[in-house]
């Protein structure tokens, strides 16, 4: 163990993969059915085809990926929309942007599905008088994440939620890290990060200065051989007995 770390005190979890599961399915989809949506809600926004829409904002997103695994980088989610729209050769007005946004969420609404043992693990390490946090990379807005937390039920045990469509960097970059811990009003060391891909999760928590356990999975993320978590499980609920072995509560 590293003789940095302190007592844990404060846990931050990974949200899709570590405390929900997101499907997989084609991007596609989804944009299919945001453009319904967008399509009821504007009747006159002069819309193309629903194909050459799913295609562009398709596009932007992957786009947005890129840059995010390139670079580190972030944006808003309305930036994502713009840069859809500029693909169809639209410069939309902030209300159809907003507009589309709003499609967005309403496609999405109950897609991702709750690990069974989230709520549970989160009521014991909050009832052990651990500060818990969220960290996410993502280009939704917070509001469309929140409402997925009060849905699922994690909302009200959560103290503090970061996203980094909020902030100019992406996970694995240190500073969004930091930036939880502060929120959680916790010094980095006394922190330990929960999250199931291990270049975004791990490895950026590490250079953060934080323990880290990796969630074990499957899904083909990469894996760097340099990169090794303070531990690994298999399920949430092996994590209170593991902070506890540290010297936690």
């Amino acid at each position: 163990m590293n003789e940095t770390y302190t007592t844990p005190r404060g846990v931050i979890f990974d949200l899709a993969g570590t405390l929900v599961e997101w499907p997989e399915d084609d991007p596609g989809l989804r944009w299919a059915a945001s453009y319904d949506h967008l399509a009821a809600a504007l009747p006159n926004l002069p819309l193309p085809p629903k194909q050459q829409y799913v295609r562009a904002m398709g596009k932007a997103e992957a786009a947005h990926w890129r840059r995010v695994n390139s670079e580190l980088w972030s944006a808003s989610s309305t930036g994502l929309v713009e840069d859809g729209f500029r693909r169809l050769g639209h410069h939309p007005s902030p209300e159809q942007v907003l507009a589309a946004l709003d499609a967005y969420a309403r496609a999405v609404d109950g897609w991702t599905v709750v690990c069974s043992d989230a709520a549970d693990t989160l009521r014991v390490l909050r009832g052990r008088g651990y500060k818990l946090g969220l960290l996410s990379n993502t280009w939704w807005a917070a509001d469309w994440h929140h409402r997925e937390l009060v849905t699922h039920g994690l909302a009200d045990l959560l103290d503090a939620v970061t996203y980094t469509s909020d902030l100019p960097h992406s996970k694995p970059h240190p500073s969004v890290f930091l930036d939880s811990a502060l929120r959680l009003g916790v010094d980095p060391s006394a922190c330990v990060m929960v999250g199931d891909r291990m270049r975004d999760d791990v490895a950026g928590a590490l250079d953060a200065g934080m323990r880290v356990v990796w969630k074990r999975n499957h899904k083909p993320y990469p894996k760097p051989e340099h990169v090794v978590p303070t531990a690994t499980i298999s399920q949430l609920a092996e994590l209170p007995e593991l902070l506890r072995s540290w010297g936690g509560a």
